[in-house]
């Protein structure tokens, strides 16, 4: 039997055994940091192979490293070089492995038998399929009508982009629909109405003081794991208070300095409202005042900035603090304290996107929280709203059919939206349906879920399933899918853990990072790169693209990039990663 004084005797005594251990795995765990991107199997104890590549879990598509054993993706974490991400990946980002690794991976081409959406289904070969697709698409473009290969897209960026788009403009169809309307469009449409056309970004590391209109920032975003971190750094390191305006407790809420709960859909009532208070008791200041030069808020634009700011008065006088409490059940004396602050501490970020603008009056609501900006000083400025800088790869250029085509059917129906600037392709259908604006012969679809992405699944499933209304479709994914059910052809694409891309997402200190997402193992069975088949298409349709495939393309862009070239080309990428 053990008492008390021979259990201390025996932690003491086991204490000074592992001291020894411990520093051996200190010693091995600073060696192993210092160096990253290493990883090794519990079981076997075997040093894994490690690839640098990028996630595509969400469009931050960050810079990441894949470890491979036994030619599976086992594992994934954040590339150690990263300035952007500063080694970090998120949760979604680890689990891309179930991406590669699913057991109901599409392995092979299919081509519909029965009625479309039975069901039923012939595995073809890749010639069979590529054959019957160029064929349809050359009668088409033989025709004079290339407009009525309808292409549409969900997620496609950086070389995804130039490459696939490359393709449609040298087969000469300029029906490309997008998913902009349901994601990001609103947003877009306001900040061109607003200040310009461009991806911002915001200087955390300078920022004095954080405005958030609903944004869950700290959980999801455009730019989610470089920005989640300067927002905590903001805010614990450096003491940065970060006001949240918010219909709930989210998580950013609870990382806040200060909550604000306010009426859903109402911010952009307590945006002018501080406008208003900005305006009416000239808090905006020099930075402010610096701006209105450029604000066309007067009849003639060579106006002077004293009838600038008497117009700018004269148009929020009826946005009163009392007037928003009324709208937003915010109380009048919180949105004056607030716009006190904000005029106070400058530079302020002043951030909305993915929560205000995504409610109704989004656009509206925007342009209201830039105006914000604007008047303090807070847009392209150091700490404020800063252009997104991001690498600017140079590439390989295609040739462009000079008789190209288009149906007017991607701004939905007349007179349905003021700006459609980016389209409105999740009404294609409904307009497909109506045929008064033509209809296409052919109808693919690419990382994109024409279902449930877009609205009236009801309706969409019946349009997709009328062969009268589209004659061809034709699906690429992964994966079998809601849509894919409904497709006549099935081409089973790549992960994103099995691609060949150079990258270009934006960089929170201005400072571009180049990177590269390589295969971290081959794809499976018949399954092929999309980019690899449209070169192939190509070929066959008679107007080469210049390359054979998507590694190609990577590799002389890298060749054409003087920063990359210059770092070691192709080879220093792939090793590196990031540059």
């Amino acid at each position: 039997m053990y008492n008390r004084r021979d259990l201390l005797k025996l932690g003491a005594a086991a204490a000074g055994s592992f001291a020894g251990i411990g520093s051996i795995l200190e010693s091995q765990a600073r060696d192993f940091l210092a160096h990253g991107g290493k990883d090794f199997s519990y079981k076997t104890g075997k040093i894994r192979e490690s690839k640098p590549s990028a996630c595509w879990q969400c469009v931050t598509r960050c810079p990441i490293i894949g470890y491979v054993e036994d030619g599976r993706v086992v594992k994934i974490e954040g590339q150690p070089y990263s300035s952007r991400t500063r080694g970090k990946i998120c949760a979604k980002g680890q689990a891309g492995v179930n991406q590669a690794n699913d057991p109901d991976r599409l392995l092979y081409p299919l081509r519909r038998v029965g009625k479309r959406g039975e069901g039923k289904w012939k595995r073809i070969t890749w010639d069979e399929a590529l054959n019957e697709l160029a064929e349809r698409l050359q009668a088409l473009r033989d025709a004079g009508q290339p407009g009525k290969f309808m292409f549409h897209y969900g997620r496609m960026k950086a070389s995804s982009s130039k490459l696939i788009k490359g393709f449609l403009a040298a087969y000469g169809t300029k029906t490309i629909g997008n998913h902009t309307t349901i994601c990001e469009g609103g947003k877009w449409v306001a900040q061109e109405l607003t200040w310009g056309k461009h991806y911002d970004n915001w200087d955390l590391d300078q920022s004095r003081y954080i405005l958030n209109f609903g944004s869950n920032l700290t959980e999801a975003h455009t730019n989610h794991v470089p920005l989640a971190q300067r927002v905590v750094d903001a805010v614990v390191t450096r003491r940065v208070k970060m006001v949240t305006f918010d219909v709930r407790l989210s998580n950013s809420v609870a990382k806040s300095s200060e909550w604000i709960p306010i009426r859903p859909g109402t911010d952009g009532a307590v945006a002018l409202a501080m406008c208003h208070v900005i305006m009416n008791e000239e808090l905006y200041g020099e930075p402010g005042r610096e701006f209105f030069k450029f604000v066309k808020v007067t009849p003639h634009h060579d106006a002077s900035t004293e009838e600038k700011i008497q117009a700018l008065k004269e148009h929020l006088a009826q946005y009163t603090p009392d007037w928003a409490e009324q709208i937003s059940g915010v109380p009048a004396q919180t949105i004056r304290r607030v716009a006190h602050e904000l005029a106070a501490y400058h530079p302020a970020a002043i951030i909305s996107y993915r929560g205000a603008v995504a409610h109704y009056n989004g656009n509206d609501t925007e342009r209201a929280i830039q105006m914000l900006a604007a008047i303090t000083g807070n847009i392209d400025n150091p700490g404020g709203r800063a252009h997104g800088v991001g690498p600017k790869w140079h590439y390989p250029h295609m040739p462009k059919y000079d008789k190209a085509g288009k149906l007017d059917i991607l701004d939905g129906f007349k007179g349905e939206v003021a700006y459609p600037n980016h389209h409105v392709s999740h009404r294609v259908l409904p307009v497909i349906k109506d045929g008064s604006q033509g209809r296409p012969e052919i109808y693919m679809w690419y990382c994109y879920q024409p279902v449930y992405s877009n609205p009236q699944t009801g309706e969409n499933i019946k349009v997709l399933k009328d062969e009268t209304l589209l004659p061809f479709t034709v699906c690429v994914t992964p994966f079998y899918d809601e849509s894919a059910a409904l497709a006549d052809m099935i081409l089973p694409d790549a992960t994103y853990l099995e691609r060949w891309d150079w990258e270009d997402n934006v960089q929170p200190n201005q400072v571009p990072e180049f990177y590269i997402r390589q295969p971290l193992v081959p794809p499976p069975a018949e399954v092929r790169d999309f980019k690899d088949v449209v070169c192939e298409l190509a070929e066959r349709m008679g107007f080469p693209l210049g390359v054979a495939n998507a590694e190609e393309f990577v590799r002389k862009s890298c060749e054409l990039t003087p920063a990359i070239k210059k770092a070691g080309g192709f080879d220093f990428i792939t090793r590196q990663g990031v540059y």
